[in-house]
């Protein structure tokens, strides 16, 4: 995560010069690590980035690696898939311990036990992204067709998330984190004629939902639903409330809660809180302005640093309800990537703190039972440890 490079760099110089060269040990919080209790069991390891999980049941899980591959777990026991497409993945120079593009999100069809379609979300090795469904038969895809792909190659987006709004559409976010400073301004999330920088909102085949906005200038629809995003990598569809939520990727600080709509500018990169690295300015008109033309965060993160603030580096987002952990319940659960560990927000007051669950937390789920799953990456770059946990009520 570009996002995250400053941090990173430190970790990787301070673990370089000790006897684990190969472990990125996890920062101090930058929040108060709440006293919740929970109960804490891994399911399976053997993971180098671990991306997005499908839950079929309580008991069995569709899971994507970022490398690549697709996995079926079931009652203890996981095997690979075969036939999904070659993926690019791409890093940071210097920062092995950063990884973009690839496979990343999976997710089952609403009627899946009656269609059987499996969507995933992909980087292809010409640089595009897309989204494509097929069918599994005898551990082998079937069926196989792209329904999404983005009309110019996608570099800039580090995260791809797939959320269903109901039986017949899903969002999808495309980012577009692109450098950009206000001197050198690089406005791609505000074109529409790109499709990175946007959640799109499409039908289950593929096709554009005939009330999705039409933006100014347009005669009709396009698959976009919002634009001026940088990554949103969580993504919740809150069905009661028919609420779309999500925690968008700041640069050096700047990241943000957004309640999403349908036609919305959120801003990237003419107005955010955070900071180029170099600590250069991004935006180019100021908040008042921003106010005028642009839909703010509900909430932004920035946490304080003597070089100008850092990001907590939001990869993932679940609004818990039912949950066997009642501490958690009408609150989100974030990963942060920067910190390493899971944190918890609640909107009402716009408190955040830290949970004692550490790791780079890629996503997170909530079980039918309501327990919660979370897929956290590998924790040693030689190594393929990557993990899926299961988070109880600690007194079951």
């Amino acid at each position: 995560m570009k996002s995250v490079k400053t941090l990173i760099v430190l970790f990787l110089v301070t673990t370089l010069i000790s006897c684990k060269k190969t472990i990125v040990e996890v920062p101090d919080s930058p929040f108060p690590i709440s006293e919740d209790a929970f109960s804490v069991e891994t399911i399976v390891e053997g993971f180098v980035i671990p991306y997005g999980i499908a839950i079929v049941n309580d008991t069995e899980y569709f899971v994507t690696d970022r490398i690549g591959k697709l996995f079926h777990y079931k009652e203890g026991s996981q095997t690979e898939i075969k036939g999904i497409p070659d993926v690019k993945t791409f890093g940071d120079k210097g920062i092995p311990a950063v990884m973009h593009g690839g496979l990343m999100d999976v997710s089952l069809h609403p009627k899946f036990e009656v269609n059987h379609w499996m969507y995933i979300s992909y980087l292809d090795t010409a640089g595009f992204a897309k989204v494509s469904r097929f069918k599994i038969e005898n551990n082998q895809t079937t069926q196989f067709e792209t329904i999404f792909k983005t009309r110019t190659q996608n570099y800039y987006g580090n995260g791809m998330r797939i959320v269903w709004e109901d039986e017949e559409h899903f969002f999808l976010n495309v980012g577009g984190s692109v450098f950009t400073t206000s001197t050198n301004p690089i406005v791609t999330a505000q074109n529409l004629n790109e499709d990175s920088g946007k959640i799109h909102r499409l039908k289950d085949d593929g096709t554009t939902p005939i009330d999705n906005p039409i933006f100014e200038g347009l005669t009709k629809p396009t698959t976009i639903w919002s634009y001026g995003h940088r990554d949103s990598q969580g993504l919740v569809y809150d069905k009661n409330s028919k609420t779309l939520f999500g925690v968008e990727h700041g640069p050096k600080g700047g990241d943000e809660f957004n309640v999403i709509k349908a036609g919305g500018n959120y801003g990237w990169p003419i107005f955010t809180y955070g900071i180029h690295y170099n600590g250069e300015s991004i935006s180019t008109i100021t908040e008042e302005e921003a106010l005028k033309t642009t839909i703010l965060p509900e909430h932004y993160w920035t946490v304080p640093t003597e070089d100008g603030g850092q990001a907590i580096a939001p990869s993932c987002l679940l609004k818990v309800d039912g949950s066997t952990i009642e501490a958690w319940n009408n609150h989100f659960l974030i990963g942060s990537l920067a910190y390493r560990r899971l944190m918890k927000y609640n909107r009402d007051t716009n408190e955040t703190v830290s949970l004692a669950i550490e790791g780079r937390v890629r996503t997170i789920k909530q079980l039918p039972s309501g327990d919660i799953i979370a897929l956290l990456e590998r924790n040693d770059i030689s190594k393929s440890n990557g993990s899926i946990i299961r988070i109880s009520n600690k007194t079951k």
